[in-house]
């Protein structure tokens, strides 16, 4: 890290370093959140598919056994 950089960021006030902390944490977390809600989202998409085939299926194989 460079000098100058170190002492401008201790030239700042520790709040004003905090704020940016925390903001930056919170871009990360809302990223983060958006990846698992679209990988969320993806897994429901794909269990609902299953469960219309296995539904399909089984009202096939209940009208081929009636009479």
């Amino acid at each position: 890290m460079r000098p100058e950089a170190e002492d401008e960021r201790s030239a700042r006030p520790a709040t004003e370093r905090a704020e940016e902390l925390a903001d930056r944490m919170g871009q990360r977390l809302g990223h983060a959140t958006i990846l698992v809600s679209m990988r969320i989202r993806k897994m429901a998409a794909l269990a609902r598919e299953e469960a219309e085939d296995v539904w399909a299926e089984a009202k096939s194989v209940g009208r081929r056994g009636k009479p």
